[in-house]
């Protein structure tokens, strides 16, 4: 079949990262020194003044809410080593800590705990992401974090899923995990959500169909960086960027232990979804050097058709997914080397577009046929494959000048798609007969990081060079014109979603510097250079020259400057400032998308690059002693603005037509700015016996003109999310190591839609009613005795069995409706 010979290659340079990630980790690792920096961290809730150490620190402290309950510190102050301040922050407590690579873990202290924190351990440190601990969403103002134990809280079935209770975040799509999708902040297109994986970009925007299909299960930590702002990132992700870390050996070891084993079984009742999962781990020196680690892990799940709220079941919303993980590392003397192989695979029957609701069925062909015989005309088999492989160098010496790391990674994610033979012949505009798209990427990347002083200001300057290879292979068999040479006798790309490459080349510079104690500067700059070409149709219908189709390269390129400023007010106050200039070229289906005959069947390679000019205000407030001696409280507010100029759209609507006449008019192009704008809320409370979270999401945003009319009046912006609260209020047990609690999930009509606007029906969302839906939870984390390193977790969602759906799920689609879930773990 034509097109295989690329597909070879790419499965070639795949087949060769992966065996270079796996046995290319020979001589390497990593220790590092200790310095001395200045630390700050006043008296009381010892949770606290953790959180304000990781902070000034920029360390990631894990460690299980229960061992910190009611304990007080002194405080820490002065310029001396991280080490030091953690035994002085710890003393008295009975809480021991140890260093693993880039993770301070703390643990109550035992003989084997305090063995364990060697001198050489504390050494052992590197600067990293902050980890405000422990909850849902915690992290910044526009960030938010969500660890391992939340992951094993949430038990959810998917990322889209996972991470829809974050303030300005939503899932789109349905209730298919091949269909779902994610919107942050109202950007609601794949490209406008970046998404990476233990480093490697993860890329799919097959029409109608799902982003991410990574196993929830595989992670060990997912960070939402919500919005455009940092040059460490850049063409595209204007909503945001998703960064998911997977599980490693030194993540799941117990305190004390070289190796282990952990198992995993879950449950839940609105699709009869079942869960077993499992892996094995170890971290050793073996008497030498060199320490090494690996681990590996599978994941199976399986379920029936969903049940929505009120019982109706969605045929054909079924599920099955099987996911496997190895992961190698070596450190030794100031290397590192990391190594991992993901895989994921799923199949089954549902409707060709996987983004929609309940499957119609014709009553005559019920009739005629018998149910199931009618239902397969509308469904395709579709059989899902994702890769994801990785190589990571770093070096961590005596200077503090030259801290290098390398990354290599491939990723492919590929879908095949039949549909069954029947008198109903499938279109193009269906994906013919059969279809498979993979979308591929090999991304490189070289970076150092320098801290020094100049003029008197400290610097940490962070500076590297980026490469990433896009590949779309596309190909469908159109059965229904199969004897038409204009069609390649029906062995064509589809025209909506052709063939191409998109290959970006990147340079990015970033400098924190501490004006003062309380106040950091971080400039940064960034450079891509775009390279596109389209892989001319087969069919000669759509590769006519004279009807505008142009399938060769073209280029765009940009700066992208930014500023962020952090200013530490009073001990208990942060407030922050970003802006940035940020850009995204036209991707492949906008560049070389094409119809035959229609009144904009040409290619669009004129198109200019997206800008958004966007802006994240923000105020993180931490207090103790709130109420009653002992508890803290936490609040995080960020407000956002987005002004994107020359947005990238299909060009339809007949005043948007009028006058063009039907040759060389592209068919996507530049629409005129728009803006979106909003504010977020996330709170935080707890003491010994209870907890408290809130989370609030409002926005609003208008473009001028209108998506059918760009002389017409302005108008809502069509992705914009309801005004949303979530809440949680919790109880815990401390002598029982348990917590239980409610949520609720309380969201609000939205009439913020261009749906009745000049002719909004055409294309526009028709608004939504309000809804609220409950839940209730139960964690059981037991910390000594026969259960110790056990967990138990269950919740009832949608208690009252509510059926409702989501604005963003265009009106298709409902919710599961009560739904049992109950999770059983244990590490041996």
């Amino acid at each position: 079949m034509p097109g295989n010979s690329p597909r070879r290659l790419h499965h070639l340079a795949a087949m060769l990262l992966a065996g270079a990630a796996i046995f290319a980790t020979t001589d390497t690792a990593r220790a590092q020194q200790a310095t001395s920096i200045s630390i700050s961290v006043p008296s009381g809730n010892l949770s606290t003044a953790l959180n304000a150490l990781a902070t000034q620190a920029k360390l990631q402290i894990v460690y299980d809410a229960a061992i910190t309950r009611g304990l007080r510190t002194p405080g820490v102050s002065g310029n001396l080593p991280v080490d030091a301040a953690l035994s002085q922050l710890l003393s008295g407590t009975g809480i021991s800590y140890h260093v693993n690579g880039k993770t301070v873990t703390l643990a109550r202290a035992s003989v084997t705990d305090a063995a364990a924190a060697t001198d050489a351990d504390a050494t052992n440190l590197e600067p990293i992401v902050v980890d405000a601990g422990g909850y849902y969403g915690s992290g910044g103002p526009s960030n938010a974090i969500i660890d391992k134990q939340v992951i094993a809280r949430a038990q959810a079935a998917s990322i889209p899923e996972l991470i829809k209770r974050i303030p300005g975040v939503s899932m789109t799509g349905g209730v298919r995990l091949q269909g779902q999708s994610i919107s942050i902040r109202g950007f609601s297109r794949q490209s406008d959500t970046r998404i990476v994986l233990d480093g490697a970009p993860k890329n799919f925007e097959k029409y109608d169909q799902g982003t991410i299909f990574v196993e929830p299960e595989l992670l060990k930590r997912v960070e939402i960086d919500k919005g455009a702002t940092s040059v460490r990132y850049g063409n595209g992700g204007f909503g945001g960027t998703i960064r998911m870390k997977s599980k490693d050996a030194k993540d799941m070891l117990r305190p004390g232990e070289n190796w282990g084993a952990w198992g995993k079984t879950a449950y839940q009742t609105a699709n009869k979804e079942f869960l077993e999962s499992g892996a094995l781990y170890g971290r050793s020196d073996f008497g030498t050097p060199i320490t090494y680690d690996g681990l590996m892990s599978l994941t199976w799940r399986k379920g029936d058709d969903m049940r929505i709220g009120g019982g109706e079941r969605y045929f054909y919303s079924d599920s099955k997914l099987a996911s496997g993980m190895a992961k190698v590392g070596l450190e030794s003397e100031g290397h590192e080397v990391k190594a991992s192989v993901l895989y994921g695979e799923s199949n089954n029957w549902g409707p060709v577009a996987a983004i929609r609701g309940q499957l119609s069925v014709d009553a005559d062909d019920i009739r005629d046929e018998g149910f199931y015989a009618a239902a397969r005309k509308r469904l395709a088999w579709r059989e899902l494959k994702d890769l994801t492989t990785t190589f990571e160098y770093k070096y961590t010496g005596d200077s503090t000048l030259w801290n290098p790391r390398f990354m290599a990674s491939y990723s492919s994610t590929g879908q095949h798609a039949t549909r069954p033979q029947s008198d109903e012949i499938p279109r193009a505009s269906v994906g013919g007969l059969w279809n498979e798209a993979t979308y591929s990427d090999i991304h490189l990347e070289l970076e150092n990081t320098s801290e020094f002083t100049f003029n008197g200001l400290e610097h940490r300057l962070n500076y590297g060079l980026q490469y990433n290879a896009h590949k779309r292979d596309v190909w469908m068999y159109d059965v229904f014109n199969k004897t038409k040479p204009e069609y390649n006798y029906g062995y064509y790309a589809p025209y909506f979603m052709p063939e191409g490459t998109q290959d970006t080349a990147s340079a990015f510079v970033r400098d924190t510097i501490g004006i003062t104690d309380n106040l950091t500067l971080t400039p940064g700059l960034r450079f891509d250079y775009v390279r596109s070409e389209g892989v001319p149709s087969a069919a000669p219908l759509y590769n006519n020259p004279a009807r505008g189709h142009d399938y060769s390269a073209v280029s765009h390129s940009g700066l992208t400057p930014a500023v962020s400023l952090s200013w530490d007010a009073t001990p208990n106050i942060r407030l922050f400032a970003d802006w940035a200039y940020a850009m995204r070229a036209p991707n492949i289906d906008e560049l070389y998308s094409t119809q035959s005959t229609s009144t904009a069947p040409a290619t669009s390679r004129g198109l200019h690059i997206e800008r958004n000019n966007t802006i994240n205000l923000g105020a993180s407030f931490n207090f103790d002693d709130v109420l009653m001696s002992g508890d803290s409280a936490s609040a995080r507010v960020a407000v956002f603005n987005n002004h994107v100029t020359n947005p990238v759209a299909r060009r339809f609507g007949g005043r948007n037509l009028s006058g063009m006449g039907a040759v060389g008019v592209p068919w996507y192009w530049n629409l005129p700015a728009y803006y979106t704008t909003g504010v977020e809320i996330q709170t935080h409370y707890e003491n010994d016996w209870m907890f408290a979270d809130l989370g609030f999401s409002m926005m609003t945003g208008t473009r001028h003109g209108a998506v059918n009319d760009i002389r017409g009046p302005r108008s809502y912006v069509n992705d914009l999310a309801p005004t949303t609260a979530n809440v949680a209020l919790g109880m815990k047990l401390p002598e029982q190591d348990l917590s239980f609690g409610w949520t609720g999930n309380f969201v609000k009509s939205q009439e913020k839609t261009p749906y009745n606007q000049y002719f909004g029906s055409t294309y526009a969302r028709p608004e939504s009613p309000g809804y609220a839906v409950h839940g209730l939870f139960l964690d059981w984390t037991p910390q000594d005795g026969i259960m110790k390193d056990t967990e138990l977790h269950a919740a009832i969602e949608n208690i009252f069995d509510k059926k409702y759906e989501p604005y963003l799920s265009d009106g298709i689609t409902a919710m599961p409706g009560r739904n049992f879930k109950i999770s059983l773990s244990r590490k041996f």
